[in-house]
């Protein structure tokens, strides 16, 4: 990751706030892109993504931009329409439908085009968008993804199951029938074959135009949905999650590879043209571009962020370890037990309610681990640490129900310091407890458990098994020196895979793997020798390992569970938490925190476990957008233009004028040719003196003119790049 600002300032001109976000975007040729988003707002690139400019047609929010040709089309809240047919340099307004939301726009052609939006509203114009004429779907469900791939042949989806289908322009509609159980929320076509994705977190892909369907589970752990979709080749397909996470298939879903993103939130939009590819964030103004077939994106140049992390729920110094975890059937829920009460958020994190308490006699207790099963989120394992003389004990209880009754289950001795409890991902009622020197196995969730093996582990600091193989368990110890112990027969026979070079402190308090990369291993590990403090890495099942030295006391690692290559490190002292987006080859610190344990919930949900205290990351954006800033409050007395400075420059340089009236003001950059390459200013101004900047990173040196114009004055100047 890169260009983090760890103060909120607005030193770019034309910087929006953060409460401005993009709905759509769309590219018609390599060098311009526009994106559209709320309270008019429209940004335009005409140097395929490098930067962009803004300008405003009308006040409602856009939901949808096309652009074809010259031809750039856009719609949204209360039948908003605004086109243009000079590539964005001037725009025309009108409302075409009165109170209704338009969710989407396509055209064909110049002139053939269409819109959708709610309650079933299909449009249809034959002149560009001058006139409309109603179109009869049939439904009554919100449209909300519109495609025609020729004059005749269309297809529309909504808040339903099905896509529907037209052969004769939209006279008459059949409906294709997807195995999807929830609405779709975006689908693609090219040919014969349709992809459409949904919000249960599976694409459906059909071959024959969609008479027959294949499901394609994603199996991320957050259950995401699929925001956008397209196809860039026969089976060759990108997806963006709602969590912000983008995939990339080139066998039609047999398989996914994961792209490199820096962008931590989510993305709703997408828009491919040649190797360019642009995503658009839902909640910040921000655009994410790639220029390698989607296979890594990048922020917007100069894009800087600002992180926090917010308190979402107290916590005390009753609560350690692993108590925090999700709801494996319903996204956005998430549970914590702090001491013996269950508090449950159902939105992320937003809101926290206790929904039950464990019925326990002893009052000096500690929750020490809390588990929800993969398969069946009502039950529950809870592990509660008391001292009887003194000797530590952990009593288990056990709930099928939610929580609303516990029963106790196992007491064993043990401290109460590590991650002692996992589940087998494969068989979630195949449950392992590792308490000094053994482990135990229950096989029905907790009701019953057996002692499998005594070895010389000492104290556990976490226990974890392969996504891929049941057989497979790892383990880490404190104590000196910490090691990593590997299973490969279900926990009875264990063996050194690493461990700490410190004999007098050492330990290693956190485990983390990927259902999507089984080869791949992290643990945090920390010694008195500082240089032993930090992340150790394998790719191999832990044949071999990398590290990464990191300050203060490791303790807490995880991965995203939409993403193999996303990885966030943190500690139990005010260290930074460490994030990588690209696959531990680089990290960055974020501000500081403490981190008993991360919950990497997935790209867009980062959750911060400090002694049930929990924090969520939040990350703000401030993309620049090129726009001008007015530097006088003195009425000018004529129109001028002055020098741009600094000139030479290398690459971006600033540009004056002033204007004694309101006036529409048109800046523009040509090169030698006379070709014009930029419009930098294109809106009406009041009076006054103005400067604005110009980047001119994706140009090669050499002499520019730039150019202002109004109705009244026209005046052009030479400017140098040297690079």
């Amino acid at each position: 990751m890169k260009k983090l600002i760890l103060s909120f300032t607005l030193f770019f001109i034309g910087i929006f706030s953060f409460a401005q976000a993009l709905h759509d975007i769309t590219s018609p040729n390599p060098a311009n892109v526009f994106a559209v988003g709320t309270s008019g707002l429209i940004l335009k690139s005409t140097n395929g993504g490098s930067n962009y400019s803004s300008t405003v047609s009308g006040n409602s929010n856009f939901q949808s931009v096309y652009a074809l040709g010259l031809h750039v089309w856009a719609v949204g809240d209360g039948g908003a329409f605004s086109k243009s047919t000079d590539l964005g340099t001037s725009w025309q307004s009108s409302t075409i439908a009165s109170g209704q939301k338009l969710n989407e726009v396509y055209f064909n052609d110049s002139l053939n085009g269409y819109t959708a939006g709610n309650n079933g509203l299909l449009l249809k114009t034959n002149n560009g968008g001058s006139t409309w004429s109603s179109i009869v779907t049939g439904v009554t469900y919100n449209i909300n993804n519109l495609k025609f791939i020729d004059a005749m042949t269309g297809f529309i989806s909504g808040e339903n199951t099905s896509i529907l289908k037209t052969t004769n322009g939209g006279i008459n509609w059949i409906v294709l029938p997807t195995p999807s159980t929830s609405f779709l929320r975006c689908f693609d076509i090219a040919g014969s074959e349709i992809i459409a994705g949904s919000s249960e977190n599976k694409l459906y892909r059909s071959t024959d135009g969609g008479a027959t369907w294949s499901s394609i589970p994603l199996n991320i752990l957050s259950l995401p949905g699929i925001n956008a979709l397209v196809i860039t080749a026969p089976s060759k397909y990108t997806i963006v999650l709602e969590s912000g996470s983008i995939w990339n298939t080139t066998n039609g879903g047999t398989s996914f590879t994961y792209a490199q993103n820096e962008f931590l939130d989510e993305l709703n939009a997408i828009a491919v043209q040649g190797q360019r590819y642009f995503a658009v964030s839902r909640k910040h103004m921000v655009i994410v571009r790639s220029v390698s077939n989607g296979i890594s994106w990048a922020l917007t140049p100069n894009t800087t962020y600002t992180v926090s992390y917010i308190q979402k729920l107290a916590g005390n110094f009753s609560n350690t370890n692993k108590i925090l975890d999700i709801n494996y059937q319903k996204r956005g829920v998430l549970y914590i037990l702090q001491k013996n009460n269950l508090y449950r958020t159902l939105n992320f994190g937003s809101n926290w309610t206790i929904i039950c308490s464990i019925q326990e006699a002893l009052t000096s207790l500690r929750s020490t681990q809390l588990i929800v099963s993969k398969s069946d989120s009502s039950k529950m394992l809870a592990g509660l640490n008391f001292r009887i003389g003194l000797t530590n004990y952990t009593r288990l209880y056990r709930t099928s129900n939610y929580g609303m009754s516990w029963d106790s289950v196992f007491q064993v001795g043990m401290d109460d310091i590590g991650n002692y409890m996992t589940q087998d991902p494969r068989h979630p009622d195949t449950v392992y407890l590792g308490a000094r020197d053994t482990v135990f196995k229950s096989t029905n969730f907790g009701l019953n458990w057996t002692k499998i093996c005594i070895s010389s582990f000492e104290d556990w600091c976490d226990i974890a098994v392969d996504y891929s193989n049941s057989q497979v368990l790892y383990g880490s110890t404190n104590h000196y020196p910490a090691k990593l112990h590997k299973s490969t027969n279900s926990g009875i026979n264990w063996t050194m895979i690493d461990f700490v070079i410190d004999t007098n402190y050492s330990e290693m308090p956190a485990i983390a793997l990927s259902n999507f990369n089984t080869n791949l291993i992290l643990h945090a590990q920390l010694s008195n020798n500082v240089i032993q403090t930090g992340l150790k890495r394998s790719y191999s099942n832990g044949s071999s390992w990398l590290f990464n030295s990191f300050p203060g006391v490791s303790w807490a690692v995880d991965i995203a569970k939409d993403d193999p290559t996303l990885y966030a490190y943190g500690n139990i002292s005010y260290d930074p938490i460490f994030l990588s987006t690209n696959s531990g080859g680089s990290f960055t610190g974020l501000p500081n925190a403490y981190a008993e344990q991360i919950l990497f919930y997935d790209r867009a949900n980062l959750y911060i476990n400090n002694h049930g205290l929990i924090s969520k990351m939040r990350v703000f954006y401030n993309m620049p957008v090129i726009g001008i800033q007015n530097i006088s409050g003195e009425t000018p007395v004529k129109y001028s233009l002055e020098q741009n400075y600094p000139n030479p420059f290398n690459p971006k340089t600033n540009i004056e004028f002033s204007i004694p009236e309101r006036s529409r003001v048109e800046l523009s950059v040509f090169d030698v040719l006379g070709k014009e390459i930029n419009i930098i200013v294109n809106e009406v101004l009041e009076s006054g003196k103005f400067k604005a900047d110009w980047d001119a990173s994706s140009l090669p040196s050499g002499v520019y003119f730039y150019r202002l114009r109004t109705e009244k004055f026209s005046e052009t100047k030479k400017m140098i790049l040297l690079k």
